[in-house]
């Protein structure tokens, strides 16, 4: 059973106990979240203790964060994350909404901005060097596009 699973339930109702991840054993911990990364995640990005829905939902930034990693880990679905969060589909799913609004509310201009600083030709060779110091194909590649190639099906083929 994963933390937030309550295997008690009235009347057919499971009831889930809030989600800390500090309850988390360390095997799934290590495997799931990474602590130590949720908690630099959290500073970098400069996400509040506490966070809230347009519905009231009310939810502790580190949760909502926790929520968002786990949600874009592939595959996962929203029903996915009910055990270990112990909220319904809609709530998780305005949670990582508002965790993601936040993130680009407070740091879209760092991706929307040209910033010299990082973007200069140094620090670019510098990033493709890293890149393809790592066996790709490329030796001038110094980011990705996040994507997924799927072949689609189309009549006739």
């Amino acid at each position: 059973m994963s933390a937030g699973w309550t295997p008690t339930s009235k009347d057919g109702i499971h009831s889930y106990d809030q989600f800390s991840i500090d309850d988390i054993n360390k095997d799934e911990c290590i495997a799931e979240f990474q602590k130590w990364h949720i908690l630099q995640l959290e500073e970098v990005l400069q996400i509040p203790a506490v966070l809230k829905c347009d519905q009231r939902s009310v939810f502790t930034g580190r949760e909502g964060l926790c929520m968002l990693l786990k949600r874009l880990a592939y595959p996962c679905r929203y029903s996915d994350l009910i055990d270990r969060f112990g909220r319904p589909v809609p709530v998780l799913c305005m949670i990582t909404n508002k965790v993601i609004e936040y993130i680009h509310d407070t740091h879209h201009h760092k991706v929307t901005n040209w910033d010299n600083g990082i973007w200069n030709p140094p620090a670019l060779q510098m990033y493709a060097d890293a890149i393809s110091a790592k066996g790709t194909a490329l030796d001038n590649c110094f980011g990705f596009i996040g994507g997924t190639v799927r072949a689609i099906s189309k009549p006739g083929e």
